[in-house]
Parts: C-alpha cells; sequence; structure tokens
C-alpha cells in the first residue's frame, strides 16, 4: 500500500520539522562516535537499527515493502550511501554546525535539480536563492579566498548528493510506501557496510554500542519523517523547512561540544538557511502534484 498522490503541504511542513529535529540529535551521536569507531562501523549500526525499526512498524500499520520502481530505488540508495559517507566523515573534523548547514544546502540544490531530472515547475528566483546560498557556502569553506577547509567539502559533497538522493524518494512516491524506501536504503547500506566495518563490529564497547544505537534510531525517525515529507509536497517547496536542524544543531554544538562559530562560519550559514526561508516563501502551495 502506497501513498495517496496527493499534496498536503501542512502535514509535509510538520514531517519535516519532525526529521530536522532527529537528524540533529543524530550528528550529536556520530560527533560523539568520532575517534572510537569509523565510519562504516556508524553506517552498519545505524541502518540496521533502521532497518528493524522500520520492518516492525511496517508489520504494526500493515504497510507493504514493496516496490515497482527499482531504477530510482536503486538511485536512491547509491546517492544516499554516498551522501551519509561524506557527512559522517566531516562531522567530528569539523563544528557541527558548520556540518549540518553544508549538508542542509541539500534542499536548495532539490529546487535547482527538480526543474532539470523530475520536470517540476520551479520560479526563477530560485537562481537568486542559490547564488546567495553558494555565497555563504564560501565564506564557510573558503573565508580568505586562499585556503580551502578540505573537511568541509565533504559535507558540502553530501549535500549534493543528498539532493539527488530526495529526487529519487520524490519519484517514488506513487509507486512505494515511505516504510519501503526507508527499509530498502538500509538493507542496502548494511550490505555495503558490513564488509568494511566487520573486523571492529567484534571489538565495540557497550558505550559505542550505545552511540550506534542513538545513530540509529533518531535517523530512523528522521528518515521516515524526510521520506513523507517529500511524499505529501513539492519537492523545491517541502525541502526548506529541513533547515530547523540547522537551529537545533547550533544549540546542541554550543551546549554539548563547546563549539563557537567564527564570525564568517555564522554569517555564512545565516546566507544559506536565509535563502532557504526565501525558497520556501516564495514557492509556490499546490494541491495536487504533477504526475512524473
Amino acid at each position: 500500500m502506497v501513498e495517496e498522490n496527493k499534496d498536503s503541504p501542512q502535514a509535509a511542513i510538520a514531517w519535516m520539522v519532525l526529521a530536522g529535529l532527529c537528524f540533529s540529535a543524530t550528528g550529536v551521536f556520530v560527533k560523539l562516535s568520532g575517534g572510537h569507531v569509523i565510519v562504516w562501523t556508524v553506517i552498519f549500526g545505524r541502518s540496521i537499527v533502521i532497518a528493524v525499526m522500520t520492518y516492525v512498524l511496517s508489520k504494526i500499520q500493515n504497510r507493504s515493502l514493496s516496490f515497482k520502481e527499482p531504477k530510482w530505488l536503486i538511485s536512491r540508495c547509491i546517492t544516499g550511501f554516498s551522501a551519509m559517507a561524506c557527512y559522517f566523515y566531516a562531522i567530528p573534523l569539523i563544528p557541527l554546525t558548520t556540518a549540518v548547514v553544508l549538508q542542509w544546502t541539500s534542499p536548495l540544490f532539490v529546487a535547482l535539480f527538480s526543474g532539470y531530472l523530475i520536470k517540476e515547475k520551479v520560479s526563477p528566483f530560485l537562481f537568486g536563492c542559490i547564488g546567495i546560498a553558494f555565497t555563504g557556502t564560501v565564506l564557510i569553506i573558503s573565508p580568505s579566498f586562499e585556503a580551502v577547509e578540505i573537511n568541509a567539502l565533504y559535507a558540502l559533497a553530501s549535500g549534493i548528493l543528498s539532493a539527488l538522493a530526495y529526487l529519487s524518494i520524490r519519484e517514488l512516491r506513487s509507486t512505494a510506501s515511505s516504510e519501503s524506501v526507508v527499509f530498502w536504503f538500509a538493507i542496502f547500506c548494511v550490505i555495503v557496510s558490513l564488509p568494511l566495518s566487520a573486523r571492529e563490529l567484534t571489538t565495540l564497547t557497550s558505550y559505542e554500542v550505545q552511540l550506534l544505537v542513538g545513530v540509529g534510531i533518531t535517523a530512523g525517525i528522521g528518515q521516515i519523517g524526510m521520506t513523507r515529507a517529500f511524499h505529501a509536497a513539492k519537492a523545491a517547496y517541502i525541502g526548506a523547512f529541513s533547515y530547523s536542524t540547522v537551529v537545533v544543531s547550533w544549540i546542541y554544538g554550543l551546549f554539548i561540544f563547546d563549539e563557537v562559530l567564527s564570525s564568517w562560519d555564522m554569517l555564512g550559514t545565516l546566507l544559506i538557511v536565509g535563502s532557504g526561508i526565501i525558497l520556501a516563501t516564495t514557492s509556490p502551495k499546490t494541491s495536487k502534484i504533477q504526475g512524473p
């Protein structure tokens, strides 16, 4: 059983805000795991927890885990896995807010790509938003215009790859339930990450296991919320509401990790988030989506 092919902007916003809150908590757990476990182990732990959670929820809610568009599901899996690897690698190495805000350039790339890849109508005003966000990105990655923060580039790459994953989710909205998309993505990640993490999995401490479970639970709820959000409204419209993650991550970074952003990082963050808010408030609200 799949969701009805009908837009519901209010529900989509609620799901995306929930996803943002959960993804912020995921970032905290990933940062705490830095120096303890490798990226592939974090991905494996996250994915195995999500696979179990989603399977149980699908049975309780009597939702099908079947799908009919394997090419879009494969696209979602490959781009999503690559994005997650880049993001999890970057989080322990740069301030949490910086990693999050660069990764969440994805809504702007969603809006940019959606007009070309899945033929959704986007406003020409979008390109102004992209220009503002690009300026903010440059201020974060290379404020002096001389040296480039390499670790920050991993977070930005994650944003671009995530945008492609979200567009694949959008194309799956009428042929697979959100639980199905989340479940099979988790299974894909388990299969790919297991050979890379097998040796370390046998030496994990109880603390490290708790961190991995925390990553899995928060990311699982976030994944379901995000997938339901993109099922419920146009990709260009709903993506910008994911910026709730940035605010919560800034609070976590300040009070948990004592992270204080530089003036350039703060200005860049404001430009990126501001462009997302502009995009959200100028995107049209529609009650019916166009067919793929």
